[in-house]
């Protein structure tokens, strides 16, 4: 009999525990799918929100709002004088961040309800708005889908071709708090529509520091070993003619295979060294000059001078600003902990002073179908 009354009691438990009834109802809830952090002429902090309308009567399928506040928890009270529903942030897709922002190096730490309340998600993409921030979330052409699922879309895709990173809430976090490395995120810029153009370098603190264009990116992702489905590139093997550059009859194309980086690390004469090996096949998917021009180990030395040639400015950009997005000061603390323990709270400035050699090889794999 008592063994009947515990598992009736545990059922009830059960039943009431899983019940809605406490829950309210969706078109109760205001979910909001973006927010975004601006400054206004004023540098007053002014923060945006993008809800979905469920109301039957509603005319448009989402609502954007604007308010000013000194932190991201109190603009939820305003926001709840505003909304008909009640604000809930679990369901939060993307955070913009205006430029203006992050060219204050203590921005950071007003994200702090973000990663203290449980119900926002980590995997919230978050990306540079370069220029005010109102004009992306005002931007609802007909022809794209919501806001919010429009830009992870096309965050989502460019990830899968090694153009993007994701930039989570998380990745975010980590990289702010890492000493051997120094965060980036998407940038997103509004001209005649809305375009992702490129990753935003952030320095130790924050800070922007240096924009990488879409070749820079997938250059940077590739040094970090972070390949996925594909990535294309188009570069010059051939001095350009007479024809003043207009059909760029001197470029060609190819899509990587198979892409392996390896880095190694060393200490001598008082600097770090490091050693960057990139191994790749490649497939040819365009050529616009004709195949005499070059034979296939001369056009796999122009490939290689001219991939060499690219990564090294991108280094050399990264050194000037004293960041290390790549992540060169994870091999330094791996391999050169004592070295690197010394410098460690100015890892920016010693990868500045430290020697990087690189080196590309290449295996031609494919001309295509067809050979012109």
């Amino acid at each position: 009999m008592k063994r009947w009354c515990h598992a009736t009691l545990f059922i009830f438990l059960i039943v009431i525990l899983s019940s809605c009834g406490s829950k309210a109802p969706l078109e109760d809830l205001t979910l909001a799918l973006v927010i975004g952090i601006d400054l206004d002429d004023e540098n007053n902090l002014v923060f945006y929100e993008i809800n979905p309308v469920f109301g039957g009567g509603a005319k448009k399928g989402i609502q954007a709002y604007e308010v000013k506040a000194k932190t991201i928890r109190d603009s939820r009270r305003l926001f709840d004088a505003l909304t008909t529903g009640e604000v809930t942030a679990g369901k939060i897709q993307v955070l913009l961040v205006g430029k203006r922002v992050l060219q204050h190096e203590d921005w950071f730490p007003i994200l702090d309800t973000v990663y203290r309340n449980p119900t926002f998600s980590m995997s919230t993409r978050v990306v540079t708005v370069n220029g005010p921030v109102t004009e992306v979330i005002s931007h609802q052409p007909k022809e794209i889908p919501q806001l919010s699922l429009h830009l992870k879309a096309v965050i989502d895709k460019n990830y899968d071709r090694t153009r993007a990173v994701k930039g989570t809430l998380q990745e975010l976090h980590r990289e702010m708090r890492d000493k051997a490395m120094t965060p980036f995120i998407w940038e997103v810029k509004k001209g005649k529509k809305l375009e992702l153009t490129g990753i935003s370098l952030l320095d130790k603190k924050g800070k922007y520091a240096q924009f990488l264009n879409m070749r820079e990116s997938s250059l940077l992702l590739m040094l970090q070993n972070k390949k996925r489905k594909e990535v294309t590139f188009t570069i010059p093997v051939l001095p350009t003619g007479d024809e003043k550059n207009i059909f760029h009859k001197n470029m060609i194309s190819f899509s990587e295979s198979r892409v392996k980086t390896k880095i190694k690390s060393g200490y001598k004469q008082n600097k770090f060294h490091f050693d960057i090996k990139v191994k790749m096949s490649i497939n040819i998917v365009e050529r616009l000059f004709p195949e005499d021009k070059l034979d296939k180990e001369q056009l796999k030395k122009q490939i290689e001078k001219e991939l060499k040639k690219q990564i090294m400015d991108l280094i050399t950009k990264i050194q000037k600003k004293e960041i290390d997005p790549i992540g060169l000061g994870l091999y330094a603390r791996a391999y050169q902990y004592d070295h690197y323990k010394k410098v460690e709270n100015n890892w920016g400035k010693e990868l500045a002073e430290a020697d990087v050699n690189v080196s590309v090889k290449i295996d031609i794999i494919a001309n295509g179908a067809v050979i012109q």
